[in-house]
């Protein structure tokens, strides 16, 4: 949904964070600006409270903080260095990057239920962009213009729970080239199994047909979307979802039309995603008695995972290197992408080239694909083994697969699993 946000925010950062190095007056700026400039989140995180103190710039200071407030779901902290890095540094920030941070201020104030401001950042942003930029480039800040101006009504999502720990039922099911791990979703009554979607960046995905069955109040319509290709779906709103004994009040929910191309492969109800599994804190699943536990009390753990575009991306260890991968419950099978290509040459030299299906939101397309027997990795002191995991040497454009994600095999690969959004950390059985 916002993946050309990000690229123009990642590349406009890092050009401004490689002129900081340039003229860093102290090693703590040279570093910190190093760190920025190469996405480098969890060493930032990791670093930046020892060197903050002796930085002699108090923008690249809030520079650091913006990025590490997104990245680690403390998007209050985020609100505040961004807000302070428009108001006083501008001039220095140049035209570039701060429209880069005004698109993430924008997604941000999204992301924190304040939809009557993120819409009219947003629409800033359409109207000074419009014109000087395509439609490709552009579709994300309609994005938040359209979403904000739409919820500006409605209150920000948010969770009530029982003081103890909440176990759901799951299901497994069979999709295309894996599966899909589902929970149970109540909506005015009506019961569907959801698929349980970390990719699903923002609200929940249901189809036309769900969205009609529980009586859904659609609040806009001509939405943009990525996936396998741009398209449009409306906005809809409830007063409440249920998961076991949670409420989520106030969910959002993007109505995809239907597409036989796809329907025809993967048929669902609905997707959960960003807002529950951000707001529940940390989820368990418990492969062995069948379950999503949602623990009252959130465990403590080292961080390796951070947000980027409202998904979470997960550092494991492939032949001794740390490697950056998105962790994408909904994709039913792993796929490694150009990334893991141009890293790892060795590792797909002399595979036979082959072509496979792949489906998403926009449609079904054939990419060329090769197969490694066994892609084996640790997580942590974890050694992870998955088999036949396809690799996408080349780029194919807007595909959120291009860059390759940890789906349903990789959590089935563990007895049990937790997936921390409150400390960011993923760790295994």
């Amino acid at each position: 949904m916002i993946r050309k946000t990000t690229k123009l925010i990642i590349l406009t950062i890092a050009a401004l964070a490689a002129c900081i190095n340039a003229n860093a007056q102290t090693h703590a700026d040279a570093r910190i600006a190093e760190l920025v400039g190469n996405g480098d989140m969890l060493q930032l995180h990791e670093e930046y409270p020892k060197l903050k103190d002796s930085t002699s710039m108090e923008m690249l200071n809030l520079l650091a903080e913006s990025q590490l407030g997104i990245s680690f779901n403390r998007l209050e902290d985020a609100a505040t260095a961004l807000d302070s890095l428009l108001q006083f540094h501008q001039e220095a920030l140049g035209p570039e990057t701060s429209i880069g941070l005004a698109a993430l201020r924008a997604m941000n104030l999204l992301n924190m239920g304040d939809y009557a401001e993120a819409g009219k950042a947003g629409e800033d942003l359409v109207n000074a962009l419009k014109g000087s930029l395509p439609f490709e480039s552009l579709y994300s800040f309609m994005f938040i213009e359209k979403i904000g101006k739409a919820l500006a009504g409605t209150p920000a999502h948010k969770i009530e729970r029982p003081a103890y720990d909440v176990e759901v039922p799951m299901t497994v099911t069979k999709a295309g080239r894996g599966n899909h791990l589902c929970i149970p979703a109540e909506v005015n009554g009506i019961t569907r199994n959801f698929i349980f979607d970390t990719g699903c960046s923002f609200g929940n995905f249901v189809s036309e047909t769900y969205a009609e069955e529980a009586g859904l109040t659609i609040v806009a319509d001509s939405i943009p979307v990525s996936g396998m290709s741009i398209g449009y779906v409306k906005l809809a709103v409830a007063d409440s979802m249920k998961i076991g004994e949670i409420i989520c009040r106030n969910p959002v929910f993007m109505v995809a039309p239907a597409n036989t191309g796809i329907d025809s492969v993967f048929t669902f109800d609905g997707v959960l995603g960003y807002h529950f599994i951000r707001d529940v804190k940390e989820t368990i699943i418990d492969n062995e008695s069948g379950k999503f536990i949602f623990p009252y009390r959130i465990s403590e753990g080292t961080p390796n995972m951070y947000m980027s575009s409202n998904t979470p991306k997960l550092q494991i260890c492939y032949e001794g290197k740390p490697f950056d991968i998105t962790l994408d419950t909904g994709n039913v099978k792993s796929d490694l992408g150009n990334d893991f290509a141009n890293k790892f040459p060795d590792a797909i030299e002399g595979l036979e080239p082959h072509v496979s299906a792949r489906g998403g939101f926009g449609g079904m397309a054939d990419v060329k694909v090769v197969t490694l027997p066994e892609f084996q990795f640790s997580l942590g002191d974890k050694c992870v083994t998955l088999h036949g995991t396809e690799v996408i040497p080349e780029s194919h454009g807007s595909s959120q697969l291009f860059s390759g994600s940890l789906g349903a095999d990789f959590i089935m690969s563990f007895r049990r699993i937790s997936i921390n959004y409150e400390n960011s950390c993923v760790s295994g059985l």
